[in-house]
């Protein structure tokens, strides 16, 4: 296990086994609360990500995130600052969507603010039922980015992002489940059973596949056009697949009945 420590809320490491990690937002003094330095951790660690399966999830039972750390954003006026008060969440979230790693978002208790968009920006996400999801952007007199406001539509679906950031209302686990924003509820017996099991499916699979596939459907939720240089990479991809000796497995796996043992290859 790493420890990558701030003065106030740091990120934990654990590697659970080979090619699955755990990230656990690590800040109980304000219920696992986003820090400046916590951010810049998330968005260069993913950048170094090589096809792994990322757990991310926050310390203790009572919270996943409380959002953005409000005592460590900046005191000048902001008008005199070179980016935006919120530059390091959109930078790590967006180092999230891009990294070449499949990311879960383990949720409970209380996601707010910045912690929803973090939750959003990952791959799949599976809750507990007691999660709950809040931002308080009109309470406390923010614009939310441009970006962000996308990205929870296309998570949460209109109806339910327009009480989050024109109500201010929370949102159960079991309301964002039918939105389509999570893949699972669960009680908080079976959540890390069921995590688990999702993430040996996901490092049950041809790596080859899982990338391709994760690639095009986050180029899809993103609204990205369909270059034609897209369609070339893509072809590329269905064709290297169609080659390698994954493929090769699969197809001897599937005749011999028994799991396929993939490489990556």
């Amino acid at each position: 296990m790493s420890e990558r420590s701030t003065a106030d809320g740091r990120v934990r490491e654990e590697q659970l086994a080979p090619g699955l990690l755990r990230w656990t937002l690590d800040h109980p003094r304000k219920r696992n609360a986003l820090t400046p330095a916590m951010l810049a951790w998330l968005e260069r660690r993913a950048g170094e990500l090589r096809g792994e399966v990322v757990l991310l999830t926050g310390e203790g039972e009572h919270s996943f995130c409380a959002g953005f750390d409000l005592d460590a954003l900046p005191q000048q006026d902001p008008g005199a600052l070179a980016e935006a008060p919120d530059a390091p969440l959109f930078a790590a979230t967006a180092a999230l969507r891009r990294a070449d790693a499949t990311t879960v978002a383990i949720l409970h208790g209380h996601v707010f603010g910045a912690g929803v968009e973090l939750a959003c920006s990952c791959d799949l996400r599976i809750a507990r039922a007691d999660a709950r999801f809040v931002i308080p952007a009109a309470r406390l007199g923010v614009v939310y980015h441009a970006d962000g406001v996308a990205l929870l539509q296309r998570c949460f679906g209109a109806a339910l992002t327009q009480r989050l950031l024109l109500l201010g209302e929370s949102v159960s686990a079991d309301e964002a489940m039918r939105a389509g924003c999570l893949h699972g509820v669960h009680s908080p017996p079976d959540l890390e059973g069921a995590v688990m099991a999702v993430a040996d499916k996901l490092r049950s699979g041809a790596p080859l596949s899982l990338q391709a596939h994760r690639d095009r459907l986050r180029a899809l939720a993103a609204g990205h056009p369909f270059t034609a240089d897209d369609a070339r990479r893509y072809d590329d991809a269905r064709r290297a697949a169609y080659l390698s000796d994954d493929h090769r497995e699969g197809r001897l796996a599937t005749r011999e009945r028994r799991p396929p043992r993939f490489t990556g290859a």
